[in-house]
C-alpha cells in the first residue's frame, strides 16, 4: 500500500466531473458470458487443483508463481512496507468495523414454552470460510477487514484469504497487513 498502490483523493477538492470519474466502475460484461467463464475456471480448478490455479494466475495475472501460499517472511515484510499512517488507518478501520459487528452478535435465547418444552436459539460459527480480496485495478485492504473482522468475531476457526498477486508475484502489503490484523493466519 505504498504511495504507488494507494491513491488518496480528497472528495471536497474534486469537481463534479472528478467525483463522477472516481465513482465509475469498469464496464460489466454480459452476465451469461461472465457465468460461462466462471464455470470454466471452476471446472479447471476442480480437475487440475493447485496446478490449474498456478496456470490461471499466469494466464490472467501474467505472473508465474511457484507457490500459492504467502510465506511468513512476506507477511512480516508487509508491516515494514507500510507507513505508520497507513497502519494506523487500517487499525482504526478495524476497530470501527469491530465495534459495529460486535454489537450485532446475537446472544443465545432459551425459553421454556411449556413445562418441559424448551426452545432455543443458538448461533454457531462456520468452521471455515474463504475470503477473496480483489486487487485488479487497485488493492482493496478494506475488503479484507470487512470480511475478516466479522469472521473473527463470529469465531470461525479457519479463515483463508485469497488475493491476486502484483506483477512482482507478491501480494499487496496493505492486504497482507490487514489480513494479519484481522487474525487471518
Amino acid at each position: 500500500m505504498s504511495s504507488s498502490s494507494l491513491r488518496i483523493h480528497d472528495w471536497s477538492r474534486l469537481d463534479p466531473a472528478g467525483r463522477i470519474a472516481l465513482l465509475r466502475r469498469p464496464a460489466q460484461r454480459d452476465q451469461d458470458e461472465t457465468m460461462a467463464g466462471a464455470r470454466a475456471i471452476v471446472n479447471r480448478v476442480r480437475n487440475g487443483g493447485d496446478r490449474a490455479l498456478l496456470d490461471l494466475t499466469a494466464e490472467h495475472d501474467r505472473v508465474h508463481l511457484t507457490e500459492l501460499k504467502v510465506g511468513e517472511d512476506e507477511i512480516n515484510a508487509a508491516a515494514t512496507a507500510l507507513s505508520p499512517n497507513e497502519k494506523r488507518a487500517i487499525e482504526i478501520a478495524i476497530g470501527t468495523v469491530r465495534a459495529f459487528h460486535e454489537a450485532q452478535v446475537q446472544q443465545p435465547i432459551r425459553v421454556e414454552t411449556a413445562p418441559g418444552v424448551v426452545c432455543e436459539r443458538i448461533t454457531v460459527p462456520l468452521e471455515a470460510i474463504g475470503m477473496y480480496v480483489p486487487a485488479g485495478t487497485a488493492p482493496l485492504p478494506s475488503t479484507a477487514l470487512m470480511i475478516g473482522v466479522p469472521a473473527q468475531i463470529a469465531g470461525c476457526e479457519r479463515r483463508v484469504l485469497c488475493t491476486p498477486p502484483r506483477r512482482d508475484g507478491k501480494a499487496d502489503p496493505g492486504v497482507l497487513y490487514t489480513a494479519r490484523a484481522c487474525g487471518v493466519t
